[in-house]
């Protein structure tokens, strides 16, 4: 086993491939009368003119350790003559089926079990293929193998963001390994080696290995064509994303400009878009173009990458970059900083004067910059102060609604910072007169009192919650917990309106969140938006000590692993009174026995002493 998910999900996956292998079904035509068998995992089936006359059902699985399996039944002529239809069928290797008619055999075939790992299930390449003829794009991020990867019922993450952020361990030889079964492949492509390599690329998660994959690509002595001719074979096989990543890598070890269109359409897709850059770079003509392309065409993590390896070249590419680079906002903490700088924001905001459009894109830019969330954000911005600076120069001209005005407030929590994290600040990059000055010019701005009453009318009138609104009037300190209750009434699992109530740090408001949530949750089976909203609730109880036992209580029954271990940590902050509560002791057992997170188990331990 690897460490992928443990026993009982390989186990899982292996008994779907299984009962789609042992799915087979024979026919016959005998004196114009249909004979039809079926076999299943656990049931066998005799059908006659469409009317089933014989069913064997098996209790399990294992029951397939017996030789063979008898059905019969009778079937009448046209002259009321009745002959009896005897079927076996039977098998270790392949599926033996025997149908006789009384003592005459009139079929003896053999089906094959191959069990081959990529039969019986839907291709991806095909599927990415199909929706971009018909949109030109990837509409639904969701991938053929998502029940394999993920789990059946269990929460998908954004395309590719699962690579970037995995943190399991490695297993050992896993690459040698590959490495050895992939060069038998491609000295004897027979479907025996094809499926030794093909099992164990997805025997882990590639992205661990990538770039030592990548590294031992590099070092294989082969013939070109072979290389290329299996790495095209496992694309046009691959019902598994790792099997596509790892043809990818090694398509980009050889000449690959003829498969240029190919290997784009892939990158369309954000779960691929990094490793089809990487082939794409290493050959054929007009590379940045095609990098240029995939930046204006994904969404999610794979921008993230495109706009990191594409040269923006042309005034009309900077542009492009500052007005639509964090248009839909997915992930613009972690794109900001690389649009700003390949876009070139400083000097476009040195203009005069300057659209709207590009005004909105900067305001986008800048609320990325400024995300507690991001590693890359304001502080590693060379032109920080001077792109602050200018903004609000031309928010004076631009600055009409909550959404223009929304940045502003962002870079006024920013200037307010605690004065050691300022004076981290000034040792760097920043001067302490450009910070006075920004003060002043954003002072002018929040001081109006335009913009609290905007807030609270958008809250109070409005159709649809705005999150902007919500800071906007917190900013002011304007008392909108009733309002966010009426809210709240409306959107249930809304979770930031959970959020907004939570940080409040209101004791009667954090109760009444928790009563809310006890009376409008299903917690027997939690769906994903009322996890999402529970965890707003435990991530902030640490200072609420014996507020929401009964959520604590929950979320430690969860098969949720961070509402688990937050569930935990807010225990770990108060008194033991709580922990001896019989329940609370239960389920900290059942943890100490049953998770496979190291942290949990520590956690556990130490409540119960």
């Amino acid at each position: 086993m690897g460490f992928r998910d443990g026993f009982e999900y390989d186990m899982q996956n292996l008994k779907k491939d299984m009962e789609k292998e042992v799915h087979k079904t024979w026919t016959v035509d005998y004196k114009g009368h249909c004979i039809e068998v079926v076999n299943k995992m656990k049931e066998e089936y005799l059908i006659i003119d469409g009317v089933t006359v014989a069913v064997n059902k098996r209790k399990s699985i294992f029951s397939h350790l017996l030789p063979y399996v008898s059905l019969s039944g009778i079937l009448t002529l046209e002259n009321g003559k009745r002959q009896k239809v005897s079927v076996k069928i039977g098998g270790y290797i392949s599926l033996n089926c025997i149908i006789k008619i009384d003592n005459e055999t009139i079929m003896n075939e053999s089906q094959r079990l191959e069990f081959l790992p990529w039969e019986h299930k839907d291709k991806i390449i095909p599927f990415i293929q199909k929706q971009v003829q018909e949109h030109n794009r990837i509409v639904d991020g969701h991938l053929p193998d998502d029940d394999y990867f993920f789990g059946t019922n269990k929460p998908r993450l954004d395309p590719g963001l699962f690579d970037l952020i995995i943190k399991e361990p490695k297993t050992p030889f896993f690459v040698s390994k590959l490495m050895k079964l992939f060069k038998e492949q491609l000295e004897n492509p027979t479907v025996k080696a094809r499926k030794a390599t093909y099992e164990q690329i997805i025997f882990d998660h590639l992205a661990i290995y990538r770039e030592e994959v990548i590294r031992e690509l590099g070092q294989l002595e082969v013939d070109e064509q072979a290389l290329k001719q299996e790495a095209l074979w496992l694309l046009e096989h691959a019902a598994h994303r790792d099997v596509v990543k790892f043809a990818i890598l090694v398509l980009g070890f050889t000449n690959c400009e003829e498969h240029q269109e190919l290997l784009y359409t892939i990158g369309l897709h954000d779960e691929f878009t990094s490793y089809a850059i990487f082939a794409i770079r290493s050959g054929g003509k007009r590379v940045n173009d095609q990098i240029w392309k995939l930046v204006q065409s994904v969404q999610g993590v794979g921008k993230m990458t495109a706009i990191e390896l594409v040269e923006a070249k042309t005034p009309e590419m900077k542009y492009w970059l500052l007005t639509k680079g964090c248009e839909n906002r997915k992930f613009h903490d972690f794109i900001a900083l690389r649009c700003a700088t390949k876009g070139e924001l400083d000097v476009a905001l040195y203009e005069k004067s300057i659209s709207k459009e590009l005004y909105t894109g900067a305001a986008i830019m800048i609320e990325g910059l400024l995300d507690d969330s991001n590693p890359d954000g304001m502080d590693h911005y060379p032109y920080a102060s001077a792109v602050l600076s200018r903004f609000l120069y031309h928010a004076q001209t631009h600055c009409e609604t909550l959404e223009d005005f929304y940045p502003i407030i962002k870079i006024s929590e920013f200037l307010n910072e605690d004065e050691e994290i300022w004076e981290e600040r000034f040792n760097e990059q920043w001067k302490q007169h450009e910070r006075k000055a920004l003060q002043e010019a954003v002072e002018v701005y929040i001081t109006n009192p335009k913009w609290s009453k905007l807030a609270l009318a958008a809250l109070q009138e409005s159709e649809e919650i705005d999150f902007r609104s919500i800071e906007i009037a917190r900013f002011y300190q304007l008392d909108i917990t009733s309002l966010l209750f009426e809210w709240l009434k409306k959107e249930p699992t809304n979770s930031m309106l959970f959020l907004a109530i939570m940080d409040t740090r209101e004791l009667q408001s954090i109760k009444d969140l928790c009563a809310f949530a006890q009376s409008h949750f299903s917690f027997s089976s939690l769906s994903i938006e009322e996890e999402k909203c529970l965890e707003c609730i435990i991530l902030d109880l640490h200072d609420f000590e014996g507020v929401g036992v009964p959520l604590v209580q929950v979320a430690l029954e969860s098969a949720n692993e961070d509402l688990r271990l937050h569930a935990l940590s807010v225990l770990t902050a108060w008194s033991s009174t709580f922990r001896h509560q019989p329940e609370i002791q239960q389920n900290l057992k059942m943890i100490t026995t049953t998770t496979k997170e190291k942290e949990e188990r520590k956690l556990a331990k130490q409540l119960l002493k």
